[in-house]
């Protein structure tokens, strides 16, 4: 039975909602251990452990590839390949993240990392395991729009992390070990979500049909291509500030000025966390009204840019004018020059809250095969920039060169839109 308009709006609320509550649990344990961190073990300790938390994110794209938009896009419009979906990618991605992790283990002896830290990155890389297997299972609450369910296993798993890092932080712990404490939550977030996955009727065993695996592969390629690209944007800079050289007026070494860079970072991935919640409720019901017609799709879609794009400007302005005290209370006086770099990203947000829409404009209208191309110019530019900029300018390079890439990304998505759209509806 189809869902009307304004059923449909409220379930997209809700699920939104329910998303940012679990997201704000987990991101204000986050936010703590930023502080307990940044007290504890300084400039120094926390910009490990930013590394640490920063390699894993960066290669978990690949893990993910973009096939849960494919898998909730099929199961939603037939439910009964629910169990099969479910399986296969949950086999896949097991296999997938043991050979990333294998490779980057041996990746890792390439970069001039101290033993402490070294061991420390090896030990988060089991991440992609728990963070792939948990995204699996968001499938099917995704499609069923049950993230109240998700909320359940994520808050679980922070609360675990939360007293790891309490604990640990207080016996002054090696923070390699902190941070290890995502690893242990991230278990225990799995297992609350197995468990509750069961209660909508699907199977959780492993699967392998070939023909399934081909096929989300090969349909999810694009828009892996893009995951992954987007990702190289918004992260290699942080693995460059790790190892390049950098100006000495700035008295920081790399580790310190990864600090540095990604506190204010710390906040921004908080801050984006309403167009990603947003989209992810937003898209099954996108593709419903695709299904209904033209005007229907389009009034959606101008519901949720409407809303994004109020929202970015929003949270824009409140980070410029709370930068200073975001970054004391997060950081203390050793990360002052963290507050320019906060308003920077806060200047430009509403630039991302635009780009998340129009791309998963282009994925329901089945075009997303135009997507990598757009992502790959954008990671090229910051990557070629950085390598130019990051030694004469350090962190303020790397902020600005991810705005630009973000400009780039937005203008071709505007583009590329307005092109599919007259060819679809022609």
């Amino acid at each position: 039975m189809q869902l009307n308009l304004k059923s449909a709006t409220g379930k997209v609320a809700a699920n939104t909602i329910y998303q940012i509550i679990g997201k704000t649990i987990s991101m204000s344990i986050t936010l703590l251990a930023t502080i307990i961190i940044t007290r504890s073990y300084g400039r120094e300790g926390y910009g490990q452990f930013s590394l640490m938390q920063t390699w894993p994110a960066l290669f978990f794209v690949i893990v993910d590839f973009g096939i849960n938009a494919i898998a909730a896009r099929e199961i939603k419009k037939d439910w009964s390949k629910a169990d099969k979906y479910l399986g296969n990618i949950l086999f896949f991605r097991i296999i997938f993240s043991l050979i990333v992790i294998f490779l980057l283990n041996i990746v890792l002896f390439l970069f001039p990392y101290e033993k402490s830290l070294d061991i420390g990155i090896r030990l988060s890389l089991l991440l992609l395991i728990t963070q792939s297997l948990y995204s699996t299972i968001n499938i099917i609450f995704q499609v069923k729009l049950k993230y109240s369910y998700s909320t359940i296993g994520y808050t679980a798993g922070y609360l675990v992390i939360l007293i790891l890092i309490l604990a640990l932080s207080y016996l002054r712990i090696p923070v390699m070990w902190v941070n290890f404490g995502y690893v242990i939550g991230g278990v225990v977030t799995l297992t609350v979500n197995l468990c509750l996955v069961k209660k909508l009727g699907v199977k959780t065993r492993l699967l392998f049909d070939k023909k399934i695996t081909k096929y989300l592969f090969i349909q999810a390629l694009p828009l892996g291509l893009m995951f992954v690209f987007s990702q190289m944007s918004f992260k290699e800079d942080s693995i460059m500030l790790s190892f390049l050289k950098l100006p000495e007026s700035y008295k920081l070494n790399n580790t310190e000025t990864v600090a540095i860079y990604a506190l204010p970072y710390k906040v921004f991935e908080v801050m984006l966390v309403i167009p990603t919640f947003f989209m992810n409720a937003a898209y099954p019901v996108l593709v419903e009204r695709m299904t209904e017609g033209k005007n229907k799709l389009k009034r959606a879609f101008s519901k949720t840019i409407l809303f994004l794009t109020f929202s970015g400007l929003a949270v824009g302005i409140a980070a410029i004018l709370f930068a200073p005290w975001i970054i004391k209370f997060l950081g203390g006086s050793g990360f002052n020059q963290s507050v320019n770099l906060l308003r920077m990203l806060g200047g430009s947000i509403f630039l991302f809250y635009l780009t998340s829409p129009l791309s998963w404009l282009i994925v329901t209208l089945g075009y997303q095969k135009k997507l990598p191309l757009i992502y790959a110019v954008s990671a090229l530019f910051n990557l070629i920039m950085n390598l130019i900029f990051i030694p004469r300018y350090s962190f303020y390079a790397a902020t600005t060169i991810t705005i630009a890439s973000e400009c780039i990304i937005l203008l071709m998505l505007f583009y590329t839109c307005r092109k599919i759209w007259k060819i679809k509806y022609a």
